[in-house]
């Protein structure tokens, strides 16, 4: 809530949302990432609770009996210290009365060994707690990369006025032009027309882009799951030149979903072993305090102290357990397989990118030297015009070119800093470069 009120502060006396203000809303925002920062907690309880299984486990049962089977009568009178000389009469040992017995029992259980079973399951879950914080980098990462684009969009259309109003500029001096050479008697009316009708689409053109700005920052208050009222974005002029030389090695280390897949890989065996302990032998101590009564519970008329230590082996003769050992092997190498798919898709998506990068890249340069040259004919036009050896429509077909031209060199621009985000996202480098 403070992060939103600086930023909307900001806003109201900058009116200039910066890219990186916008990243730290999104992430502030996003559902998804609320839910995986939960899974994540749930993850960390998990290994408490797999380290809690090491600690002794307290005991307190309080159970109650009345019985007048001859064999449990004569222990629950023993238990509760109350034997006498008559007690040991036949009579009385073969057709005892009922008698009541309240017992506490209060122990310490402690695992000594299970078969490696709670290492096992604490190394499940710390695995699992790391494949949910690698899910949840990579999740970050695809919410920067939709920002990114988001932003980018609203900076074309914000361009895209700009270009539009300098269009409109100069389709009104045309238009002066042309009425001044008219009034000389040195162009047609028709000139005049054509000039006017220049203009309306030009003050068209103009509006339409305002329109797609305001949508494209709707769009961009989407992504960033908050309303900012009204704001503006900077201005981008330039395309870095980027590094493109080793990216896959770089992406085999920092791709958060391979890491993901790799740890799964690895949950499969502990899986594995986890099966296989039910086959091992346990061994495990106790230790215990007795409270016998025959009015009440935790009654002390007889008391007493019980160690144990145990050792037991169950063999599956059905194999069963190892059947299913076998099943996570194989869910292992079946995981094996998609992380070597994972990783071709990776050079695949790192390839492609570097295309897309340098071929923005020089669409750039294209569209630069083609707004230098629609520069000079229209200036050359212009001039022509101006001394009757040119037509106002090959002057107007000279702004045209113009005006695409200086679309495209706002578009190449554009185009140039999403493929290069669409790159850091496919080396999973998005958070970490700083452009």
């Amino acid at each position: 809530m403070l992060l939103i009120f600086l930023l909307t502060f900001s806003l109201i006396w900058g009116r200039e949302l910066k890219v990186e203000d916008a990243l730290k809303l999104a992430l502030e925002n996003n559902r998804e990432l609320k839910a995986l920062h939960r899974e994540i907690e749930a993850g960390r309880l998990g290994v408490k609770s797999a380290k809690g299984a090491y600690f002794p486990r307290l005991k307190l049962e309080e159970t109650f009996t009345r019985t007048d089977v001859p064999v449990y009568v004569f222990m629950n009178k023993l238990n509760q210290e109350r034997i006498t000389l008559q007690d040991f009469d036949p009579g009385r040992l073969n057709n005892p009365k009922g008698i009541n017995n309240f017992e506490t029992k209060i122990g310490l259980e402690v695992p000594i060994w299970v078969g490696g079973k709670l290492q096992t399951v604490e190394r499940i879950a710390t695995l699992n707690l790391s494949v949910l914080q690698s899910e949840y980098a990579r999740k970050k990462e695809e919410i920067a990369l939709k920002v990114y684009q988001a932003y980018l969009d609203a900076v074309l259309t914000k361009s895209a006025i700009k270009v539009s109003e300098q269009s409109l500029k100069e389709a009104l001096e045309h238009q002066r032009l042309a009425q001044q050479m008219y009034e000389a008697g040195l162009a047609l009316l028709s000139d005049v027309f054509r000039a006017k009708v220049y203009v309306e689409q030009a003050k068209e053109k103009l509006e339409a882009s305002k329109k797609d700005y305001k949508i494209a920052k709707k769009a961009l208050e989407l992504v960033l799951g908050t309303s900012l009222g009204d704001f503006e974005v900077e201005e981008i002029k330039e395309c870095p030149v980027v590094e493109t030389k080793e990216l896959f090695e770089i992406a085999l280390q920092k791709r958060e979903d391979l890491k993901a897949m790799r740890i799964r890989e690895k949950i499969f065996e502990e899986y594995y072993k986890l099966e296989i302990s039910n086959n091992l032998p346990n061994v495990y101590a106790g230790a215990f305090y007795f409270l016998n009564s025959k009015d009440h519970p935790l009654g002390a008329d007889g008391k007493g102290y019980m160690l144990t230590i145990g050792f037991s082996w169950t063999f599956d003769t059905g194999l069963s357990t190892l059947n299913q050992a076998k099943a996570h092997l194989e869910r292992k190498r079946a995981m094996e397989e998609r992380v070597n798919g994972l990783k071709d898709l990776i050079a695949f998506e790192v390839e492609k990118s570097k295309a897309d990068y340098e071929k923005a890249l020089s669409a750039l340069n294209s569209a630069r030297e083609r707004v230098k040259a629609s520069n000079e004919v229209l200036r050359v036009m212009e001039l022509r015009y101006k001394n009757g050896l040119a037509r106002m429509v090959d002057l107007l077909d000279a702004q045209s070119q113009l005006d695409m031209a200086r679309f495209e060199e706002i578009r190449a621009i554009t185009d140039c800093w999403k493929a290069i985000y669409q790159l850091d996202y496919s080396v999973g480098t998005i958070l970490e470069v700083k452009r």
